[in-house]
């Protein structure tokens, strides 16, 4: 629990998969509604267009975390490995 206190485990993750197909239903919603009620071409291109890039933004947001949570635990790990010779 304290690591969510302090913002050093994220919980936002798994929300963006949720949120991911709440976007989905809507762009397929919106997609049929345009089929159907004024251009089918455009609402078929909507439908394919709009889950990729919808795709597209959850994906980035969720490398971001990822980037997040490698980064914490590269500085969490001693560090093993010799550093530049600082000897002058």
């Amino acid at each position: 629990m304290n690591d969510y206190l302090l913002f050093r485990k994220m919980i936002t993750p798994p929300f963006i998969h949720i949120i991911f197909w709440i976007g989905v239903a809507a762009i397929v919603v919106s997609a049929l509604g345009t089929m159907f009620g004024q251009n089918f071409f455009a609402g078929v291109l909507m439908l394919v267009l709009g889950v990729v890039f919808w795709r597209i933004t959850c994906e980035l947001m969720l490398v971001l975390f990822s980037i997040h949570d490698r980064l914490s635990e590269i500085a969490r790990k001693p560090d093993s490995s010799p550093g530049p010779d600082t000897r002058t």
